[in-house]
């Protein structure tokens, strides 16, 4: 969707995401058994407005897509920095079945499963809409490209002007290449639902 959202509404969502950022930055991580298959640094942004139009995108993809998976919720925007030799192996965002519903944890996993959560609001919810959001100009880094894997092909988005989303399934294979130059900036959300019956 190369243009998900206007320049304005650009700005106010990595303005609200820098704010978070220099509050409480931390190193990015893998939720799974790897934590080697990321670098990058990543904040929390829980401002509704922000939220809300990173989750209006989300909701018309998945009409838009024909996949019509039943969501319920979102989880917070996690806003990312992926700077010179940042990358995150090929990895998915999670399974859609009965053995991939979180269940509820007390304290946070090092690394963290993709099945647990510290949420209520998330337990028994699996991931089924993954969401991108460029914030960068295309200028601003090079490489970093955002790559999509099933039915033995790879998608390479090469050409994300800023203000572009991606929208996939949240089983899908996908990896951002090394960024070989610059500052790649990103707003990510997934959007839960019930595991698939």
């Amino acid at each position: 969707m190369p243009d998900a959202l206007s320049q304005e509404e650009c700005d106010y969502l990595e303005s609200k995401s820098e704010q978070a950022f220099n509050v409480h930055p931390i190193d990015g991580f893998h939720f799974g058994e790897d934590p080697s298959k990321r670098s990058s640094s990543i904040s929390w942004v829980y401002d509704d407005l922000a939220m809300n139009l990173v989750e209006q995108i989300g909701n018309t993809a998945n009409v838009d897509a024909g996949w019509m998976f039943h969501l319920i919720r979102p989880e917070a925007i996690q806003y990312t920095l992926y700077e010179k030799g940042d990358e995150y192996a090929w990895h998915t965002d999670g399974h859609q079945d009965q053995y991939a519903a979180r269940h509820l944890v007390e304290k946070s996993i090092d690394p963290m499963p993709l099945n647990k959560t510290t949420n209520p609001l998330l337990a028994g919810l699996v991931r089924k809409v993954s969401l991108t959001v460029n914030l960068s100009h295309q200028e601003d880094y090079e490489n970093g490209t955002l790559e999509l894997h099933f039915h033995n092909q790879t998608h390479v988005f090469d050409q994300c002007p800023r203000g572009s989303a991606i929208a996939f399934p949240s089983f899908v294979n996908h990896r951002v290449a090394p960024v070989t130059n610059g500052i790649r900036k990103t707003a990510v959300m997934w959007l839960n639902g019930p595991p698939l019956r």
